[in-house]
């Protein structure tokens, strides 16, 4: 899906007018203003984030810059990448981290883009800016095949300096009568040029089945069918669905444990530490009914790490706060959501949140 289909989608379910409603910021204290969202069941409603308030962006809202965050139902989306023309982006942050105003200066943010199996592979450390691997079993089915997947690092070096992209890993096919040889890749090549490198530059794709890396453009990846996987910086996507044209299909086979699993915890680990639960990874594990397989989707920083999973009825995270970036590019502002009110399996209903202007 395009970002125009994606608009045309929101469109339908939006009025077409620029008038402010509902919602403004209310009580300002240090920790921000208060604005409450309704959430509708079905649609989206839009925040501008200077306010803060509610509004209708005029026209199609996927072409519209008038806002800063969407809610649509359980997804929360920025204005930047696949879900709008703006500049804005978010990084999730821990609440500790942002009450005791260790904001990090110049962060990467993350943008809407295709993803799903891999959106929450890493631990971000906001205190060093060093993404650490969950090193969660990531599965990959194709035609019937399957491949299961081990990030070991997102760092390499390069003339014994430390760089950032360049992506440690393991894969193997796993067939029902055992797994195939592991794959070990050193080294593969996500830098793009690095983030001051266009979006146009090239970053590497595994063809599984092959066992062959290609340097793909963005525009190359979502023409081709020759590839499984493909790593851009810090972003990982399968072939399905907004990721390509091809119908591999991806999920994380410890996505329930990203939740509980604490920074400190995942620091502990190692490709040595996290090899018995590549290799215990087996055919019945990868084919069980409850995996969860799907192409790449809209994903934001908000993905996968916003809700309290083991919250009935959902929650919000305790422990969570979005440094979020303004459409415009300009501004920046720091996010807490405190609590939901009547929320239900399709809307977390009232959104109570506080935002507060960093920069």
């Amino acid at each position: 899906m395009t970002r125009w289909s994606v608009a045309t989608a929101l469109l339908l379910l939006t009025p077409a007018c620029s008038d402010d409603v509902g919602g403004g910021g209310g009580e300002q204290t240090e920790d921000g203003a208060l604005l409450e969202v309704e959430v509708p069941a079905s649609g989206s409603v839009f925040l501008r984030l200077a306010t803060p308030e509610v509004v209708v962006p005029s026209g199609d809202p996927a072409a519209s810059t008038d806002w800063d965050l969407a809610f649509s139902g359980y997804d929360v989306f920025t204005n930047s990448g696949l879900s709008g023309p703006g500049e804005g982006g978010a990084l999730p942050l821990t609440l500790e981290d942002y009450t005791a105003g260790q904001l990090p200066s110049t962060p990467f943010l993350l943008q809407d883009e295709a993803g799903g199996a891999f959106t929450g592979w890493y631990a971000y450390d906001g205190e060093t800016h060093v993404a650490f691997s969950r090193y969660h079993i990531h599965a990959i089915e194709h035609e019937g095949r399957y491949w299961k997947l081990q990030i070991l690092s997102f760092y390499g070096e390069v003339d014994g300096a430390p760089v950032t992209g360049l992506y440690q890993l393991r894969y193997a096919e796993v067939l029902p009568d055992g797994s195939g040889p592991t794959v070990d890749i050193e080294d593969l090549d996500a830098t793009a040029g690095g983030i001051e490198m266009p979006e146009t530059a090239p970053s590497a794709c595994l063809d599984l089945a092959r066992g062959e890396q290609r340097m793909l453009t963005p525009e190359e990846a979502r023409a081709s069918t020759a590839w499984h996987v493909c790593f851009r910086r810090s972003q990982i996507g399968v072939n399905g669905e907004l990721g390509g044209p091809g119908t591999a299909r991806g999920a994380d086979l410890q996505e329930q444990e990203a939740r509980s699993e604490s920074l400190a915890e995942v620091k502990e680990r190692t490709a040595a530490s996290e090899e018995a639960r590549f290799n215990a990874a087996d055919h019945a594990a990868l084919t069980d009914a409850a995996v969860a397989y799907r192409g790449d989707h809209i994903a934001t920083a908000f993905t996968g790490r916003w809700l309290d999973r083991g919250a009935s009825p959902p929650a919000p995270s305790k422990d969570a706060a979005w440094l979020v970036q303004s459409a415009d590019g300009q501004s920046r502002y720091v996010a807490v959501i405190e609590r939901f009110e009547g929320a239900t399996d399709a809307s977390p209903g009232r959104v109570i949140m506080r935002v507060k202007q960093v920069e």
